[in-house]
């Protein structure tokens, strides 16, 4: 063991290639070496190739995935917090001009006629009122509804007449609408001396007539409801004899809203 000489096997260079032998196989070598100068092998064991990211990387992305809806989450918030304000400033603006038009005029009310009827006999007569009255809505911009509720009586001096229901309809901006209005007496009911002699047409003499009611408006400017009010109008009309049609000589009609 002491005599063996290495030289048989030859000598292992760090990058185990085999030392060569020959002065040409020196050069060949050493030209190779030239050829891969600046070139690097590395090796990688194999306990850290990886076949899915690692721990680390999940993580990493998992908190650039959350943070980009909550970004976004926050934008949108914004978005529809502008949107709402806007809308409720267009909405108050429109609301307090169509406020303002709807409180420019109230309707105004004239009888147009009055026609008295008479039922039954004795203690069963029902006297009947019917009048037409002539309305006008001189707004410019706002339908008027006399809505359900509206209530009328007839009276002369401190003595009630007749009652009944105020009609309901509709009425459009700018224009002209008839109505019809019927109020009767109770059954049986006793009329003063002076309206039945108009009715018998045994008098001349003029009557003074009161007639009110009470009626719940609804005003509407385009699509949008704005305004309800309650309207009063109390008429002291005067007329002559109650036969059938009367004969209407002035009337003067006081209003109040509330």
């Amino acid at each position: 063991m002491e005599g063996r000489d290495d030289s048989s096997t030859g000598s292992v260079y760090p990058n185990h290639h085999i030392k060569p032998n020959s002065d040409d196989d020196k050069e060949e070598y050493k030209d190779l070496l030239d050829t891969y100068d600046e070139t690097y092998v590395i090796q990688v064991p194999k306990d850290q190739i990886y076949r899915v990211p690692p721990p680390e990387n999940a993580i990493f992305a998992e908190q650039r995935r959350n943070a980009v809806p909550a970004t976004k989450s926050a934008f949108s918030i914004k978005c529809m917090l502008l949107t709402a304000l806007v809308l409720s400033l267009i909405v108050i603006f429109i609301t307090g001009i169509c406020l303002t038009v709807a409180d420019k005029d109230d309707p105004t009310f004239r009888v147009h006629r009055i026609y008295v009827t008479t039922k039954g006999k004795a203690k069963h007569k029902q006297h009947a009122f019917d009048f037409t009255l002539r309305s006008k809505n001189t707004n410019n911009h706002a339908v008027i509804s006399f809505d359900k509720g509206g209530k009328a009586s007839l009276s002369f001096g401190d003595r009630s007449l007749a009652k009944g229901q105020f009609p309901m309809f509709k009425q459009e901006s700018d224009s002209l609408k008839y109505a019809k209005l019927k109020l009767v007496s109770g059954s049986g009911k006793t009329l003063p001396k002076a309206i039945q002699k108009s009715m018998n047409g045994t008098s001349h003499t003029s009557i003074k007539l009161l007639l009110g009611f009470n009626v719940p408006l609804r005003f509407k400017v385009g699509v949008f409801r704005v305004k309800r009010k309650t309207l009063s109008i109390v008429c002291n009309v005067k007329v002559k004899r109650l036969i059938n049609r009367a004969r209407i000589l002035s009337q003067d009609c006081d209003y109040s809203t509330s």
